[in-house]
């Protein structure tokens, strides 16, 4: 039995001084193949520091999860962002196009640095409880919105139909409270109207898996066929590339819609369009501040090929483009992975595009604004600027 005892612990100390050293090669492995295997091994020892030794129970997911959303974090981009499940759900289902939420779209606010409404829809639950565009979104539900994005608070804010939020706004040098309850939000993405007979009327408030469809359904129920187009870009704060560059097809006359290029800036990746679907019309493309993105990666093919002329206001300024990486965990990593350039490899990021025609208005030019009627030809004076220049 002794025998017996003293075989089995040197067949266990074996098996411990295997593992114990395919631990170490593993270990050495990932030293030589990291820059920086010092500050990789503090942050495998925090986790299993915290694992064994915190006083309470720990959720080991969370941890996880802390990791992944601290390394992200730490890039200091606001538009690289970790999702857990729950939430690249959420987001999955903003690029369908319908969701429970409160109904207005969100844009970034550069002065503060925090995510404001740009614009509330009519009979919403935002609007119905007194929520204005400029309102900036500082808590959700107890939360500082302090780091978010558009989408990460676009995310946040949705949810089960019939269930509450409390958001918390900054709107003249006064934070308001309020309590709504999230509705099955339909809003299409593509929106026209005929004005003075002759000039289509095109509103595209972003890009999302329906855009195209709804535009080229929008041609082919036109009972007439327009002489001049506005399209308008404002406030879009943009959404799918594929959608932006195949909604160019209509607005350029073939050719570079833009280019990407990644950590490698000498190598240049080119998005081409043909000219098969070309309207070939007189244009007018609206942009303001908030327009960005894929909304400006349209415009800026647009300006390029000199195929339409852009009025309004200084565009936005994001430039770069992100990529969603699926995670085992369930969840996953949005990341910006691309910086893009137009037609003409301008690099607009951080600068934005200057409009042909400058035309900008105020708060309170804005607030006039009648939204329950697509196109408001007379409070909408960069609406106006436009119609006046396509005569």
């Amino acid at each position: 039995m002794k025998k017996f005892k003293k075989i089995a612990f040197i067949i266990i100390k074996v098996i411990t001084i295997i593992f114990a050293l395919i631990g170490i090669t593993a270990i050495i492995m990932l030293s030589k193949l990291l820059k920086t295997p010092t500050e990789l091994l503090t942050a495998i020892s925090t986790y299993q520091l915290i694992e064994s030794q915190y006083y309470d129970t720990v959720n080991n997911k969370n941890l996880i999860e802390g990791i992944s959303q601290g390394l992200t974090a730490a890039l200091n981009d606001p538009y690289s962002v970790y999702y857990t499940k729950s939430e690249i759900t959420e987001f999955n289902t903003q690029l369908n196009g319908e969701y429970a939420g409160i109904g207005m779209v969100l844009g970034f606010d550069k002065e503060t640095q925090l995510v404001k409404a740009i614009r509330v829809f009519k009979d919403s639950p935002a609007e119905k409880i007194g929520l204005l565009p400029g309102d900036i979104i500082v808590a959700i539900d107890g939360k500082s919105s302090e780091g978010m994005d558009t989408e990460n608070v676009a995310n946040t804010v949705r949810g089960e139909e019939g269930s509450q939020i409390k958001l918390v706004v900054f709107r003249d040098n006064n934070y308001l409270e309020f309590d709504i309850t999230r509705e099955i939000i339909r809003i299409p993405t593509v929106t026209y109207k005929f004005l003075d007979n002759d000039i289509l009327y095109v509103q595209i408030s972003s890009f999302n898996e329906s855009t195209t469809s709804e535009f080229q359904n929008m041609l082919s129920s036109l009972e007439k066929n327009p002489k001049k187009v506005i399209l308008d870009l404002r406030d879009n704060g943009g959404g799918l590339v594929d959608q932006s560059i195949q909604i160019a097809r209509y607005f350029i006359p073939g050719g570079v819609v833009m280019y990407e290029t990644s950590r490698d800036r000498n190598t240049l990746q080119t998005f081409s369009v043909d000219d098969q679907l070309f309207l070939d019309l007189p244009l007018v493309v609206l942009v303001n501040e908030n327009s960005a993105s894929a909304s400006e990666i349209l415009a800026g093919a647009i300006q390029d090929h000199k195929s339409g002329t852009l009025i309004g206001d200084i565009t936005f300024g994001k430039a770069v483009v992100q990529t969603v990486f699926p995670l085992p965990t369930g969840g996953a990593l949005k990341l910006t992975t691309q910086r893009y350039l137009t037609p003409d490899k301008r690099d607009i990021n951080k600068v934005g595009l200057t409009p042909d025609v400058i035309k900008s208005m105020t708060v309170d030019e804005y607030s006039k604004i009648d939204y329950s009627n697509l196109a408001d030809v007379k409070n909408d004076l960069q609406l106006v600027e436009g119609i006046n220049y396509l005569k």
